[in-house]
Formats: C-alpha cells, sequence, structure tokens
C-alpha cells in the first residue's frame, strides 16, 4: 500500500533507491571493464612496438625465426592450459564457494603441470622433426618453451581469479608479468641482438615477475593433493585439446603452414602481419573476460530472452571497440612505417592481407556470444564436434583461396574459417536455445575496418 502522504511517489522512491544500490556494482564492473581494455591495450601496444622493432633490426630471415618460435611459444602456452578453465566452468555449479572450489581450482594447476611437459615435450620434438629451413638447438626451444609455460602459469591464474570475480587480482596476474617479459626480452634483444636472446630475456623477466607477486601475496593457488577433481578434469578436456589445436592452426600455427607452402619472406610477412592484427584479440578478450562470468551468472538466474537482451547490448559495443581500435592500428601503421625508413620496405602493401585478418575478429563476435552457452552448460564435446566441422570446411576454403589467389590467400582463409565457425556454431546453437544473431556488432566493426582500409591503402601508397 502506498504511503498516504506521498500517494504514488512511495514505489517511485523504492525504485530509486534500489536502482542506487545497483549503481557501485555496474560502475565496478565498467572499471574493471575499462581497466581490462587499458591494460590490453598498453600491453599490445608495447608489443607491437617491439615487434615493429625487431622488424626494423633483424633480417627478413631472422624476422621468419622469430615469427616461426614466437608460433611455438604460443602453441606450448595454448596446450598447457587447454580446456583446464573450460572444465573447471562446467564444475562451478557443484562447487558455489569455499574450501570445495579452492580445491578444484588447485586440481586446475596440477592438471597444469602435466599439460606443460607434454605439451612442451611434443611441439619441441615436432619442431625439431618437422622444420627444416629455420632449424634451431635444443637450447634455444626450450628457452621458447620456457617462456610458452610460464606465461600459461599466469594466464591460468588470472582466470582462476578472474572466476571469482577478484578482478584487481586478475589484472596483476595478467598485466605485470606480461610486461615484465616485453621489458627483459627488449632490454636481452638490444645487448645481444639475436633472436634467441629475446625469448631468453622475455623468460627471465616473467620469472622476476612470479617471484615479485608472491612477495605481495597476490592470489594464486597451490597444487591437488588429491587425485579426484584432477581425474575430473583431465576426462573433460580431451574436446578441448582438439579445439585448440585447431584454433592455434588457424592462429599463430599458420605461420608454419606458410612456412612450409611459401618462401621465409612470406613467413615474415605474415609474422609481421599477424603480429599486428592480435591487438583485436586481445581487445576483445579484455571484455570477454568481465562480461564472461556475469554471463555465467545471469545464466541461471533470468530468461534467455533477458539474458539475450544484454547479450545483444555488450556485444554491439564490442563490435565498436573492435571497429575503433582496429581501424586506428590500419590508418596509423602505414604512417608509422614510413617514419621508420626503408627497413620496414619488405613490409609495405598489406593493407587488403590486414583487412582480411581484422575483419575475421570482427565475424567472430558470434562464436564468443554462443560458445558461452555451450561452456556453461557442460556441452563442451558438442562445441567440439562443432569446432571439427567448422575447421574441416574452413581449411578446405583455406586451401582452396591458397590456390586461386597465392599468398592473399593465406588472408582470405584465415578470414572464411572464422566465418564460417560462427555461423556453424549459431546454427547448432539455435537448435537447442532460444539464441539470436547478434549481427550489428560484427557488421558495425565490419563497416569501420573497411572504411579505415580504404584510407590506409591511400596512405601507404602516398609518394
Amino acid at each position: 500500500m502506498s504511503d498516504p502522504r506521498t500517494g504514488s511517489q512511495a514505489p517511485l522512491k523504492e525504485r530509486a533507491r534500489t536502482a542506487l544500490l545497483r549503481l557501485p556494482a555496474l560502475n565496478s564492473r565498467a572499471v574493471f571493464a575499462i581497466a581490462y581494455a587499458g591494460s590490453a591495450g598498453v600491453q599490445k601496444g608495447l608489443g607491437l612496438l617491439l615487434f615493429l622493432w625487431l622488424a626494423h633490426s633483424l633480417p627478413v630471415d631472422a624476422y621468419a625465426q622469430f615469427g616461426l618460435f614466437y608460433a611455438l611459444q604460443t602453441g606450448i602456452t595454448a596446450f598447457a592450459i587447454a580446456g583446464i578453465i573450460e572444465s573447471v566452468v562446467g564444475m562451478l555449479k557443484d562447487r558455489p564457494s569455499g574450501e570445495a572450489r579452492t580445491s578444484l581450482f588447485s586440481a586446475a594447476n596440477t592438471v597444469f603441470v602435466l599439460l606443460a611437459v607434454l605439451s612442451t615435450a611434443l611441439t619441441v620434438l615436432g619442431y625439431r622433426l618437422i622444420v627444416s629451413s629455420t632449424p634451431a638447438s635444443w637450447t634455444e626451444l626450450l628457452l621458447v618453451a620456457a617462456t610458452g609455460i610460464i606465461t600459461a602459469f599466469f594466464t591460468l591464474q588470472a582466470l582462476l581469479t578472474r572466476l571469482e570475480e577478484k578482478h584487481l587480482a586478475s589484472l596483476c596476474l595478467n598485466s605485470l608479468p606480461a610486461l615484465a617479459g616485453l621489458l627483459a626480452g627488449f632490454l636481452a634483444f638490444a645487448a645481444m641482438r639475436t633472436v634467441p636472446a629475446f625469448f631468453a630475456g622475455t623468460a627471465l623477466g616473467l620469472l622476476l615477475s612470479l617471484l615479485a607477486l608472491a612477495w605481495k601475496k597476490v592470489p594464486s593457488y597451490g597444487f591437488a593433493r588429491r587425485s579426484g577433481d584432477v581425474r575430473l578434469i583431465l576426462a573433460r578436456i580431451a574436446p578441448f585439446i582438439l579445439i585448440v589445436l585447431l584454433g592455434w592452426l588457424s592462429g599463430y600455427g599458420n605461420t608454419y603452414l606458410v612456412q612450409y607452402f611459401f618462401n621465409p619472406n612470406d613467413v615474415a610477412r605474415f609474422t609481421f602481419a599477424y603480429s599486428i592484427s592480435s591487438i583485436m584479440q586481445l581487445v576483445a578478450t579484455s571484455l570477454n573476460q568481465v562480461w564472461s562470468p556475469r554471463f555465467f551468472q545471469l545464466v541461471h538466474e533470468l530468461t534467455i530472452s533477458e539474458v539475450e537482451a544484454r547479450n545483444q547490448h555488450f556485444y554491439r559495443l564490442q563490435g565498436l571497440a573492435l571497429g575503433l581500435f582496429g581501424g586506428a592500428v590500419l590508418v596509423i601503421l602505414p604512417l608509422l612505417m614510413q617514419a621508420v625508413g626503408p627497413s620496414l620496405r619488405p613490409y609495405q602493401h598489406l593493407e587488403l592481407e590486414m583487412f582480411f585478418l581484422f575483419a575475421a575478429y570482427a565475424v567472430s563476435i558470434p562464436w564468443w556470444h554462443i560458445q558461452n552457452y555451450y561452456l556453461v552448460h557442460g556441452k563442451g564435446h558438442q562445441l567440439m564436434n562443432i569446432t571439427l566441422a567448422t575447421s574441416v570446411a574452413g581449411l578446405i576454403a583455406w586451401a582452396g583461396l591458397m590456390a586461386t589467389l597465392g599468398v592473399l590467400g593465406v588472408y582470405a582463409g584465415f578470414f572464411a574459417m572464422m566465418l564460417l565457425r560462427s555461423i556453424g556454431v549459431f546454427l547448432h546453437a539455435r537448435q537447442l536455445w532460444q539464441v539470436r544473431l547478434l549481427w550489428q556488432g560484427p557488421a558495425l566493426a565490419t563497416l569501420m575496418l573497411g572504411c579505415c582500409t580504404l584510407i590506409a591503402s591511400q596512405l601507404g601508397h602516398a609518394p
């Protein structure tokens, strides 16, 4: 009943009070979203400058070796944590909080150790057996592997703390080691001017940051003493290992495909272009890292139509962010390369190639949107099947585009694979849940990237 002194104003006051109580949580999420995006921007910005400097300082064949080493590092990092977070997310509903959740996270770290050893052995041995045009010693490969393993460890700890919505600790774990690694890698390369020196310095910087974070007692999790949760996680990760393999082959692993079919100059150019385009993935990931835990909570509290309305708002903003960040990079890069001078001449006139790489992330928005449903409902096996089917179709399209377009087909094939993956996962998910095709974000990002590519092509060919 309304207050007779205020009439209908009482319900309004109550709604206003409720809205005010919600503001701190909303503002907190917005602040952390900005913090993740800012951290991602700083990391990728510094990484971009470092990669440009490496391209400027190294001969083309040495930069091609750097590309192969970096692809190996990313592969080890990806395989060392393959499926762990996805499996943990599917098990969280049975461990709402407290000691049970801590035990689960400790089991995740134990599984990480097992995967790290296995992935290092397989990838390092595979490099020695497969790559003949750019040989490497065991010491060099182990340096690369160490960098990948330590990076994976910090990534896992950041993701685990983020599931607890401890965003400040997650930011520290995600940002400080990466920045320390970049700085140490830069100093080591500046001193010795070799590719192995860069990876040695990066590994040292990561280790020093590990000691610093342990000293400051930044939250992380130990290792499981009991094997129960370890076995449960191991039983779930098989589908995700295949997903990671296909994902790596369609990302930095593609460097090895370029090395097999084309020449070192093409490897160097692809490394240069893909390294720069990865800013799109970092921006998207930083935003997803804030939204995904919120989605995992909302999906159990709201109707699917209400959840999809919130998804639509978020992924529209994500498309705008990708268009702005990516478009800015596309426009600024030709000017920056011209300012650096002739040392970057081997990497000029990649505007169209860059567009395909950047736009691939724009059309990946439906994939990020839909995969959360599979993760939260524990349908990793179905997600694996979709990934396998769409990746096979994408690889066929990729091969056809390379046969038709030559080296340009590598870049167009990457776009085609991401597009087919998004289409496939949406069509399958529509049979399980009442999901929407959130096309506004991808369309907005692609349009903005296309306009900026036209501008960049004019700047890149300017006298």
